[in-house]
């Protein structure tokens, strides 16, 4: 195990180690705030032996790196054995005993898809009820409720993240976007608002103090989420259907015809949901990048490869809110049906694999 602090002051489990989550866990090593357990699954027996090599706009290049536990699963994750030391009389009376872990944090860094590994689930062997803080680092709108109905005396933040990071075979990650984050409480009638605030505050300083790019604290943590969807829920949804880069989107006038009326579509939604944003942010968001930007949103990645998309978050969560306010959304309607074709077609070919 790599060095660390014998006693952090948080225990933290980050869950879902790709491109971001590996950002992540390696900013909240390095904040020496906390020890960090990462349950990596697919890539669980190459990373534990050789580590990440890592190749970052914010923290440089650094090789064979692992946090201070990398583990298979969740389950794994809610236990330590107990090692011999010396100078600890209780450790070393009882070396060789399992012991469980408490957690402070548990960090949800994977793909948001509900239905196939839904979050709430996942996390439960390594939650202690009423102590836990659960972090959500997941793109979508309403992806916490389930989390605080399976956990009401829990405290539940959500982040949303603005990073380009990706995992290269076999064990190497490389960030070229820089890491910038906005934190808030997603407050729930379970736990006192100014707990919940509380614990956000202490996550962001954390955060802060790894080396995190920007990590802002926000109290409208939904707002920023409707901010974000804003480029997810366009740019990342048509390019994925078109099988275009950003720029190629831009250059095509799509940029036009299609992703500016769906912005507007998002923008009316969240208005009307009370997540009012300033009209400039269409604007901004849709003519940001520049027309030779050669980015692949994740999406048109996931479609290429074969991988099940996050549509539902994306889209089919802003959609059935948008029934619930009245708000009419033609264009989204069309892109998030023709998306779910798409996601068909890849269930097709993967049964016929099987």
């Amino acid at each position: 195990m790599p060095d660390t602090l014998s006693k952090p002051k948080y225990e933290v489990c980050l869950v879902g180690s790709g491109g971001v989550g590996t950002i992540a866990s390696l900013v909240l090593t390095k904040s020496a705030l906390a020890r960090v357990t990462v349950v990596l699954r697919s890539k669980y027996n190459y990373v534990s032996e050789h580590g990440w090599e890592i190749d970052s706009v914010d923290h440089g290049k650094i090789s064979r790196w692992k946090p201070y536990r990398v583990v298979r699963s969740a389950v794994e994750a809610a236990t330590v054995e107990r090692t011999t030391n010396a100078e600890n009389k209780d450790v070393r009376d009882h070396a060789g005993q399992v012991k469980e872990v408490e957690y402070d944090y548990v960090v949800v860094a994977t793909k948001a898809l509900p239905s196939l590994n839904p979050v709430a689930k996942m996390i439960s062997p390594v939650i202690t009820p009423g102590k836990t803080t659960v972090v959500v680092i997941q793109n979508g709108i309403g992806i916490e409720q389930d989390i605080v109905k399976a956990y009401p005396g829990n405290v539940v933040m959500s982040s949303v993240s603005h990073i380009g990071s990706e995992v290269q075979e076999p064990n190497v990650v490389v960030q070229v976007g820089k890491d910038a984050s906005k934190i808030g409480p997603h407050l729930h009638g379970g736990v006192d608002d100014s707990i919940s605030m509380a614990k956000a505050r202490s996550f962001v300083e954390m955060y802060v103090a790894g080396g995190a790019h920007t990590c802002e604290l926000v109290s409208d943590i939904q707002t920023a989420r409707w901010e974000k969807l804003l480029w997810n829920g366009t740019f990342n949804t048509v390019c994925a259907l078109m099988r275009m880069d950003v720029g190629e989107m831009q250059r095509s006038k799509g940029r036009e015809t299609l992703l500016v009326p769906m912005m507007w579509e998002i923008w009316r939604i969240a208005e009307a949901a009370g997540h009012a944003m300033p009209q400039s942010i269409v604007q901004w968001m849709a003519y940001r990048l520049p027309d030779d930007c050669a980015y692949r949103p994740s999406m048109l990645l996931d479609l290429e490869n074969g991988r099940p998309m996050e549509v539902d978050v994306i889209l089919g969560n802003a959609l059935a809110k948008a029934r619930e306010v009245g708000v009419e959304t033609p264009v989204l309607s069309v892109v998030y049906n023709l998306l779910v074709l798409e996601e068909w077609k890849i269930g097709q070919r993967t049964a016929g694999e099987t």
